[in-house]
């Protein structure tokens, strides 16, 4: 069964399973770095914020002998779980100084964003962009957000320069930075829900303060959007071979959505500033 097939069967049978008012519609969107995924999409009447389920992961465990049965009903839990009970009220998105405490930023690879950044408004920083969202929602089960586009700074009679302002005092406040050591030769840095969490390179004294920690300049290797890696530089031999090694895990075991960059950056304690 190809996937076309499979997402149509996937909708058919997990109607079956909801009550009729809810409306399950087939989903396509343009993600991080270019890449198209698809998924359902429930419409639930009366509530205005739809949860989309992509349905790649689910194709798989089908490939793997998983039966159809078992994953309508692993969705169907999953839907249950993420469904919004009560709408966003609408005029909220329409007036600003109702948006502006949720906005926050996040950064993507520039090179493979660029029909994207089109689209909204952003700053470029080193070989990435700043983009900012507005964080509607954040449960145990994950978060709902809108993407700030061109078309809400016109709605919202504002400029992208306090869009930047908003989102420099909220990311840090609602998205709060977390460490995790590991052995004295790795650090990760992240955010407090592990989501587009490499922002944490952008908040306030944040280089100054992971010198201070590790005590000498470090190596920045971009994991992932989500998170970023810190070696000291003591424990760095060959910076190639750190470059090397990031390429190939982006290729092998990061999925192409969550690609931050193929660049190993560098912390200077006397310059203070990123290097790549």
């Amino acid at each position: 069964m190809d996937y076309t097939k499979f997402i149509t069967i996937m909708q058919n049978k997990v109607k079956e399973k909801l009550c009729p008012d809810v409306t399950v519609d087939i989903h396509r969107t343009l993600k991080n770095n270019g890449t198209i995924r698809t998924g359902l999409m429930f419409v639930q009447p009366d509530v205005n914020m739809f949860p989309t389920i992509y349905l790649e992961e689910f194709y798989d465990q089908y490939l793997q002998g998983e039966s159809m049965n078992n994953l309508v009903q692993s969705l169907q839990e999953i839907y249950e779980k993420v469904k919004v009970k009560n709408s966003f009220p609408y005029n909220n998105i329409l007036d600003y100084s109702k948006m502006k405490e949720r906005i926050v930023y996040k950064v993507i690879r520039r090179e493979s964003n660029e029909e994207l950044l089109m689209q909204v408004p952003h700053e470029c920083y080193l070989d990435l962009a700043i983009v900012y969202y507005a964080l509607m929602e954040n449960t145990e089960f994950g978060t709902a957000t809108l993407l700030i586009r061109n078309e809400h700074l016109k709605e919202w009679g504002i400029t992208k320069e306090e869009i930047a302002e908003a989102a420099k005092k909220n990311t840090p406040s609602l998205l709060p930075l977390e460490v995790r050591v590991l052995a004295d030769y790795m650090y990760i840095v992240t955010n407090s829900i592990t989501s587009f969490g490499a922002a944490v390179m952008l908040y306030d004294d944040f280089w100054k303060r992971m010198r201070t920690l590790i005590g000498e300049n470090f190596y920045v290797l971009p994991s992932s959007v989500h998170e970023l890696i810190l070696i000291p530089e003591c424990y760095v031999m060959d910076k190639r071979r750190l470059q090397e090694m990031v390429k190939e895990v982006n290729r092998t075991e990061v999925e192409n959505e969550e690609i931050l960059s193929d660049n190993v950056y560098y912390y200077s304690g006397k310059e203070d500033r990123l290097l790549f």
